[in-house]
């Protein structure tokens, strides 16, 4: 085992800036020397070195680990070795080069363009695809440790390409709008589902092959970022096509830039008004403002950045509410397939905040980015206010005439007495309680401490990172807990969601690093946590540096 020396973690290169383009973009604040803390960074490396330890103790290779009964996932990312790919670029981050050495060696046996199962386009773009290519970046950006073998290093972006490649049935359909999964036996497209569009003008009520609008939109920056690697253009051109669909929607949504949530697979046509940030939706928003800011050229005509633009300043018109009591909380409502406001959230849709945040920041907009603020610390008060310290799946609120979209809740003192003291509360149905890794409210307050230097978030950041070790035990370090307003989490659920590793502990961790450590000046992230390096506009693009090969000493380049 490589002994692993927090000073080559923290020690970011701070490089000689070439003279600043005039029109460069500056998005993080910046920061002074010694903003970082590298106690609590180690705590959070050394949580992620113990939790995947118990993985790779009984399921390295395989797709994940249920922590409680200590058996494997052996398939639901199709056996390409789900978690180590999902983690690795993480590991990179974090110098913890014995699990970098192992994971890269196994993933460069893999064998991307064979899956005894239907394989779905989305979580193989953003966890495998998006996995690959970041840790590629990362690997051959000169700043982090890469004395591995480069065959192994290469391996990454020809997996990619392979599983690119062996994808693209999906998009072999009328519109261009992708299917769900592709067959990769018979490389045929395969449909997820029929929807039934509301039966209200300008929808007809009846069946439709259809795909959800994040699925559709959360494309361009792995296809674009594949492309510019390989210099097959042929991936960016199918993104492409798909988000042109919903850059240019029809029919015309109830507000500008707020789309539906179905697209007519066979049309590209919208199915419905269900707009809002959340799960199902919330990519599409939030790729249009990253990946423009990846490379601006190849945003055509900065129609992405434009419709961005307009679908953040129809949210804030439209969609961003207060519930009843607590004028100082902000949330964008979940809506029904009209459009009428629901007054809930899912915990999906607290990733808004980051993404208004970042926006505001590029585009110099402070009422963008009060907004992303007033977002980030609303979601926040559904951590603060838990039995457990974590944030639930969903959330609801009485709205300005203190009655809810649910009416079963109006006259539920229990769920009142909640509200009257939080100002939400949390339905009782289904899974509403439940905590299953979510790094969305986590991700939007490390945007917060990025970007305004406030040192509070990096404080709410530390409280849920201790929060998460507070319902687990000696023998299993890690468990999914099924309510957060019960005593020990209400009980476990066996399951450690990849994105564990992905995106919860990176952003934990990149809270208490050096800013200069993967700057939002120089990477974009991709909506699993996969930083990629942005390629033009930003004023650090001009910056570089890294390690000599075969050493690990710091060097300027």
């Amino acid at each position: 085992m490589k002994l692993v020396h927090f000073g080559l973690i923290s020690a970011v290169l701070a490089a000689q800036a070439l003279p600043a383009d005039p029109g460069c973009k500056r998005i993080q604040y910046q920061f002074p020397a010694g903003s970082g803390n590298p106690a609590r960074a180690q705590a959070v490396a050394a949580a992620y070195r113990r939790v995947y330890g118990e993985y790779e103790k009984y399921c390295f290779g395989k797709d994940g680990l249920q922590p409680i009964t200590k058996t494997c996932d052996e398939g639901s990312l199709w056996g390409f070795g789900g978690t180590i790919i999902d983690g690795l670029d993480t590991a990179i981050i974090m110098n913890l080069t014995d699990i970098v050495e192992k994971g890269l060696s196994n993933t460069a046996k893999v064998d991307f363009s064979n899956a005894n199962t239907l394989v779905e386009l989305f979580d193989a773009n953003i966890r495998i695809i998006a996995g690959l290519l970041s840790a590629y970046d990362l690997l051959t950006s000169g700043m982090f440790y890469n004395d591995y073998p480069k065959d192994q290093i290469n391996a990454l972006l020809v997996g990619a390409k392979i599983l690119a490649t062996n994808l693209k049935p999906c998009f072999d359909t009328p519109s261009g709008v992708p299917a769900s999964f592709t067959n990769f036996t018979t490389k045929k497209p395969v449909d997820g589902f029929q929807y039934t569009s509301p039966n209200e003008p300008p929808f007809d009520g009846k069946s439709h092959k259809a795909q959800n609008t994040a699925v559709s939109g959360t494309l361009i920056l792995e296809y674009f970022r594949l492309s510019d690697l390989t210099g097959d253009d042929s991936f960016a051109a199918l993104a492409r096509k798909a988000e042109s669909h919903l850059i240019n929607p029809k029919p015309t949504p109830k507000y500008p830039g707020l789309v539906g949530g179905q697209v007519d697979t066979d049309t590209g046509e919208f199915l419905d008004y269900n707009f809002g940030w959340q799960s199902g939706v919330d990519s599409f928003f939030e790729y249009l403002i990253k990946t423009h800011i990846y490379d601006p050229r190849q945003d055509r005509g900065s129609k992405y950045l434009k419709f961005w633009t307009v679908a953040v300043e129809s949210s804030m018109k439209y969609d961003i509410v207060s519930p009843y009591g607590f004028p100082n909380l902000k949330f964008l409502s979940n809506t029904d397939t009209m459009g009428n406001l629901k007054y809930s959230i899912d915990d999906y849709t607290c990733f808004a905040g980051g993404n208004f945040l970042l926006g505001g920041a590029y585009l110099e907009r402070q009422d963008i980015k009060d907004a992303g603020l007033a977002l980030t610390n609303s979601c926040h008060q559904a951590y603060n206010t838990t039995v457990t310290g974590l944030g639930p799946l969903t959330l609801a609120w009485y709205n300005e005439n203190n009655t809810a979209w649910n009416p079963t809740y109006d006259n539920n003192t229990k769920l009142r007495a909640y509200a009257v003291k939080n100002g939400y509360f949390i339905p009782p149905e289904g899974y509403s309680a439940v905590y299953f890794s979510f790094p969305e409210t986590i991700e939007s307050i490390w945007y917060a401490w990025r970007i305004t230097g406030d040192a509070r978030w990096q404080e709410y950041n530390w409280e849920i990172f201790n929060a998460l070790n507070t319902t687990r035990s000696k023998d299993i370090p890690y468990w999914e807990i099924l309510n957060v307003n019960e005593p020990h989490g209400g009980g476990s659920w066996n399951s450690l969601s990849t994105y564990f590793f992905a995106e919860t502990l990176k952003y934990l961790y990149l809270s208490f690093t050096d800013p200069k450590m993967v700057s939002l000046d120089r990477f974009q992230f991709n909506t699993e946590a996969h930083p990629f390096l942005i390629q033009h506009g930003t004023c650090a693009v001009q910056v570089s540096g890294g390690y000599k090969q075969n050493t690990n000493e710091r060097v300027e380049l």
